[in-house]
């Protein structure tokens, strides 16, 4: 009976490993998620390193995010945005995260205009229900919810990150072939294992401000799957040894 019910406790663990192996799609950045938060997708981007996990709630035309992306250097910043007409810089409203001269995260919305300059702007296109940023060990994620228009389907995501901030203001990025494809297209009808499911996805507690996640030993950014996988090791500890 003992061996049967082993048995059985081994096709579980082996389902759920599985049914999280297929809702989280990035392989090469595990996800550094905070909290609570779970997303319905992962989408490793092709350029710089990044990842973006999302969900897309049809009901009420809402995208929840958590672009993550290793900084260039410890003072730079990180973007993530959507281009409206095609997946190009120019035309972009987007949020950039980095770290203030006090030491506190800021996300600030901006209408790329140029390549040259920047226009912070707290009017876009979309509205942002709250947004966070996330600091810990060289790595930046920004956490995001945007309302978008009910009849978009795809989204023309740009994301970028930089070396530098100076007076409060990013400074431009560089030009090098991955931060000149760090563009492409989102598709919302698709979620988890393809199923087109929707999912909610709440920003952390912390609402529409920012937190600051220091360096030096714990972090607040964690992986999802690593937090999964130690606590049904720990079921499992438990269920042989009784």
């Amino acid at each position: 009976m003992a061996s049967l019910l082993h048995l059985q406790f081994i096709f579980l663990i082996a389902f759920l490993l599985i049914s999280t192996a297929i809702s989280n799609n990035c392989s090469s950045s595990p996800a550094p998620i905070s909290g609570n938060t779970h997303f319905a997708d992962c989408t490793d981007l092709p350029s710089l390193k990044s990842s973006l996990h999302w969900t897309y709630n049809s009901t009420n035309s809402t995208l929840s995010i958590a672009f993550v992306a290793p900084l260039p250097s410890s003072d730079g910043w990180i973007s993530w945005g959507i281009n409206p007409i095609k997946p190009s810089m120019i035309g972009t409203q987007c949020l950039i995260a980095f770290k203030a001269s006090n030491g506190s995260m800021i996300v600030n919305t901006y209408n790329l205009t140029s390549y040259t300059s920047i226009t912070q702007t707290d009017k876009l296109l979309f509205k942002v229900l709250n947004s966070k940023a996330e600091y810990s060990n060289g790595v930046m994620q920004i956490l995001a919810t945007l309302v978008l228009p009910s009849n978009m389907t795809t989204v023309n995501q740009v994301w970028q990150v930089g070396p530098t901030v100076k007076d409060g203001s990013p400074v431009a990025h560089k030009f090098d072939p991955d931060n000149l494809k760090s563009k492409g297209t989102l598709n919302l009808t698709t979620s988890s294992g393809g199923d087109g499911k929707n999912a909610t996805a709440p920003v952390p507690a912390g609402g529409d401000g920012q937190s600051d996640n220091k360096t030096g030993g714990s972090s607040r950014i964690w992986s999802n799957n690593t937090s999964f996988y130690v606590f049904i090791m720990f079921l499992g500890v438990l269920f042989f040894l009784t």
